[in-house]
């Protein structure tokens, strides 16, 4: 049996090329072991002598394309396997050879892999080890949909991720940066955790994901695209994945994702903060067509039109909740509803909505609109006579579009008969399609507009995956992606007079300095796979602060109270989905005949108490970061029902907590009763002290180490 003590070790005591022994390593007091046959990992022992994995059946899986992209997957038992010392090897009888290096570092285990030797014919589409296994009994963090602690592997099966259908939902993916807002995984349960991680500051285009195996493991897969190559046509990433045991659940995972984040240049520069957020100003979101829906092909004007006609709820709710109002739109495009990328002039006219800019600007309020991303729109679903159809043949826009590894041509969110839109995925890496959304954005910077989530649909900021041989990228997904969103996001901030972007849910994690504000919606978390956890506020609350977002996926009922002080607690700030009677309703999607929010006036209340809160400590809930409590706060379980997309609830407590730290390292938490009646909250100090407090209906109290 080997042991290596250290990466410097290694090539003194590395045994001959082609040897069968098993193969452990350790690093401080951890110990992994790989398989004699193939290098799959078989076993990680913490310091603590527990086993913190499976055995993994393989040591990674690739996929090659051929010239019709037609896909060959091989795994790693497909070659014939080597090891000297700490590099393995794998040989193809195609002449493929896959090479990984291992080393020791921080208690941890990096992987390092190597594709050379590809068949000229063929393309290196993605490339996928170490395979990490746990137990299924193990909770995972899990960084979608901003957080989402997985207690149910057996909710949807997996696979690849791969070039979209027509049609095909959103949900679910796993594509990073994007839906998958982190690279890393954790596993834990009882206080003993895996961190699995690629260490990648390109931010390579990757799946993170988990594949359920027949009810025995749980399989972690960072699925990485290769479109990187060196001169030689080799995939030799600069980036290693990372393994390594730690003691803790979720937030101790994202700590050490956090560590990691600090590194990188564009986070240590002053985040992208405008004035106005320290006002903490409260979201008032709807439509200026229509009745609170989407779909149909009838969306007259309502209430809210002309664009004056909000004044009296602006006026209202600011009142009301003693706060500047952001009078957020939708359906306002003067093109058609959600019909990217031409938004301008407005509905009406810009004379029309300038009015409505200036008086809100008269009284400090502010003006934002929703868009929908970087699509292309042939025919809009809602309103027909909207097409761009003739213009796409005549100046042959489709060389421009996102294409599929035969030369597909299709979009993916929000497309089809029945949903927004008919069209296309711009691709952002020809010159033509950034010109267009870089010009189209300008219009309305320039008009005095405060915020646009102008990336509404293109999830956590990213965009989806494109293989045109024809375009000057390169012709598989990769760090270059990546690159081109982050260029384009420069350029439009860069631009932007003043005017901050945002995406639907929090941004990915290269996108973050550019999104530091966008739309954070419960119902996906809560529809999927476990609970949602707040672990994008978690790792980037000090570069971003969100907003409670328009309850997309929400029709019917919801509990409000959980809802805007689980936002609260996420660090987010508030926003009020209205209709045209400027009452509040559950959420956008939901019919306006349902009614009005049946908790609308007390929530005003309680927003207007928790807003206060966050006006008073702008060090903590604006500028500070998430910590790990500093007092154990235990109250009963509890549960919450929805009912949207899905029906379904949720487990959470009586009382919710979160805790912040400031840059001068002052600490403070907070404490909420989200119920209509009195909860019980036991608080154990670090001294071993305890404190039993009774918190009233709909209270928040400040907590302290004290």
């Amino acid at each position: 049996m080997l042991y290596i003590k250290s990466m410097l070790l290694f090539g003194a005591v590395a045994c001959a090329s082609g040897t069968s022994l098993a193969a452990d390593f350790t690093s401080g007091e951890a110990t992994l072991r790989l398989s004699d046959a193939n290098g799959a990992v078989e076993s990680l022992v913490a310091a603590d002598g527990s086993e913190r994995i499976l055995a993994a059946a393989e040591a990674f899986t690739l996929q090659l394309l051929d010239g019709k992209g037609e896909p060959t997957r091989l795994k790693s038992s497909d070659f014939s396997f080597s090891r000297d010392g700490n590099r393995l090897a794998w040989r193809h009888a195609n002449g493929l050879h896959v090479s990984v290096l291992v080393t020791a570092a921080d208690d941890g285990f990096r992987f390092k892999p190597a594709v050379e030797g590809i068949p000229a014919e063929m393309l290196l589409e993605w490339f996928d080890g170490p395979q990490i296994c746990i137990a299924p009994d193990r909770k995972l963090f899990w960084p979608n949909w901003d957080g989402i602690e997985v207690t149910d592997y057996n909710s949807r099966p997996y696979r690849p991720i791969r070039y979209r259908k027509r049609f095909a939902p959103g949900f679910g993916s796993s594509l990073y940066p994007g839906l998958a807002q982190m690279q890393f995984m954790a596993a834990y349960k009882d206080g003993k955790g895996l961190y699995f991680s690629a260490v990648d500051d390109r931010h390579t285009q990757k799946a993170v994901d988990w594949d359920q195996q027949d009810g025995k493991s749980i399989r972690l897969t960072l699925q990485t695209f290769c479109g990187d190559l060196d001169a030689d046509g080799a995939w030799r990433p600069k980036f290693h994945y990372l393994l390594k045991p730690y003691e803790g659940a979720w937030m101790e995972g994202c700590e050490i994702y956090r560590d990691w984040v600090y590194t990188l240049p564009d986070f240590k520069k002053k985040p992208n903060r405008p004035k106005w957020m320290y006002d903490s100003p409260v979201n008032l979101i709807y439509p200026v067509r229509g009745k609170g829906n989407d779909c149909g092909r009838d969306m007259p004007a309502n209430r809210f039109f002309p664009y004056i006609n909000a004044m009296p709820a602006v006026e209202k709710y600011g009142n009301l909740l003693d706060s500047r109002i952001m009078a957020l739109l939708m359906h306002w495009e003067g093109t058609a509803p959600w019909a990217p990328p031409y938004v301008w002039p407005p509905y009406g006219g810009e004379e029309a909505l300038a009015k409505f800019r200036d008086a809100l600007h008269a009284r400090g309020d502010l003006l934002g609109v929703y868009c929908s991303g970087t699509a292309w729109t042939q025919i809009s679903s809602i309103e027909p006579s909207y097409s761009l159809e003739q213009r796409f043949e005549e100046e042959r826009l489709g060389r421009h579009m996102m294409r599929g590894p035969k030369g597909e041509i299709t979009a993916c969110i929000c497309n089809g008969f029945d949903a927004q839109k008919l069209g296309y995925d711009m691709c952002l890496a020809e010159d033509w399609c950034v010109g267009e959304i870089v010009a189209e954005a300008a219009k309305f910077s320039r008009f005095g507009i405060d915020y646009s989530q102008f990336f509404d649909q293109n999830m956590g900021g990213g965009w989806l995956l494109c293989y045109a041989k024809h375009h000057k990228h390169p012709p598989i997904p990769g760090a270059w992606a990546v690159e081109a969103m982050v260029a384009l996001q420069k350029r439009m901030v860069a631009a932007g007079k003043g005017m901050i972007l945002g995406c639907e849910q929090s941004a990915a994690t290269p996108f973050v300095p550019y999104l530091p504000y966008s739309d954070v919606r419960a119902m996906p978390g809560l529809m999927f796979f476990g609970r949602p956890v707040p672990g994008s506020a978690f790792v980037f609350h000090e570069w971003m602060c969100n907003f409670t977002g328009n309850q997309c996926g929400m029709i019917n009922s919801m509990d409000a109270y959980w809802r805007w002080m689980s936002g609260f607690h996420n660090g987010d700030m508030f926003s009020l989905v209205l209709n045209d009677s400027g009452e509040i309703v559950c959420g956008w999607p939901a019919p306006w005949s349902n009614g009005p929010l049946p908790e609308r006036d007390g929530l005003v209340s309680v927003l207007k108490k928790l807003n206060a809160i966050r006006k008073k400590y702008p060090s903590f809930l604006l500028e500070g970061k998430m910590i790990r409590p500093f007092v154990t706060c235990e109250s009963r379980i509890a549960s919450v029902n929805f009912d949207g997309w899905t029906r379904g609830k949720v487990e959470t407590t009586e009382i919710l907590t979160s805790f912040w730290e400031n840059a001068k390292g002052e600490r403070i938490g907070f404490a909420s009763n989200w119920r209509r009646e009195p909860s019980e909250l036991k608080i154990t100090y670090p001294d071993g002290r305890t404190q039993t407090r009774i918190l009233a209906p709909l209270e928040t109290i400040e907590l302290s180490v004290e």
